[in-house]
């Protein structure tokens, strides 16, 4: 068939730009004329159709290059440069961004409790030079009430007193600042001790209250019956109530009495 008339026919029927592979396009568009329209059979205009296509077809899959792929016409996704630049350095999938954690502090066991500060005070007066006298200052400094129990209890014994000696104090912190350290406490409430008796040739420390016991002197030294304790070869410590204590209960007083039987003159008796 005449490619002139063939392109006609297929242009009438609604085939396009058909082109055979010898035929120039100027050509094809030069030689394209009108052509009236045809009463064709319905059956003949089918026969022409499926001709047009198969025709069309093979045309097609000769016109294609050797090396061209054949779906090289069909669109292709885009290429993200990116990526290519990057392939191969990032092997693992990326891995989801860590919440920042705001930093808290360590919870505190609730059993914990703040180190309780030391802070210890003693009342020192020298009787004689054989005796010396330590009460532990409660709070403020003794009552007069206190004041009057000790100079009773202290001419009980034969003392012989109108009014106590000035008064010596003794504490711990002794500046501000100091280590909250026991240890520390402890050594330095002893050495002060110390000197106290080294200045006299005291026989009898009386020791009023717990916490005298407790700080001025040895725990292993401290007997459970509350017996005398002997701090050097020639001193020994007496251990009593304290004065707050036989003041606010009584039958206390009969405690310290006993433990002052020792001091009692040889020729005096007991009450």
């Amino acid at each position: 068939m005449d490619h002139s008339l063939q392109h006609q026919y297929l242009q009438t029927l609604g085939v396009l730009q058909y082109v055979p592979k010898d035929t120039v396009y100027e050509d094809v568009v030069a030689d394209s004329k009108p052509v009236p329209k045809i009463a064709v059979p319905v059956s003949a205009a089918e026969g022409f159709e499926t001709a047009a296509k198969l025709d069309a077809g093979l045309d097609q899959s000769r016109n294609q290059a050797p090396n061209q792929a054949p779906n090289q016409g069909i669109a292709k996704k885009p290429i993200d440069v990116a990526a290519l630049v990057n392939l191969g350095l990032d092997d693992n999938p990326a891995a989801p961004a860590k919440a920042k954690v705001a930093a808290t502090k360590p919870p505190v066991a609730e059993n914990s409790q703040p180190t309780a500060v030391i802070e210890v005070k003693f009342s020192l007066w020298q009787i004689t030079d054989e005796l010396l006298v330590c009460s532990a200052v409660e709070g403020a400094l003794a009552e007069t009430a206190e004041m009057q129990l000790l100079s009773n209890m202290l001419n009980a014994i034969g003392c012989g007193i109108g009014r106590l000696p000035q008064m010596d104090l003794i504490e711990w912190p002794p500046y501000p600042n100091a280590p909250n350290d026991e240890a520390e406490a402890r050594e330095y409430l002893a050495t002060l001790l110390e000197a106290k008796l080294a200045g006299k040739p005291v026989k009898t420390v009386l020791l009023l209250g717990e916490s005298a016991a407790d700080w001025l002197i040895s725990p292993d030294k401290v007997a459970s019956d509350k017996a005398p304790v002997a701090l050097s070869e020639q001193t020994t410590a007496l251990l009593l109530p304290s004065l707050a204590t036989m003041i606010d209960k009584p039958q206390k007083k009969a405690v310290a009495w006993q433990a002052l039987q020792v001091l009692l003159p040889a020729n005096s008796s007991s009450v």
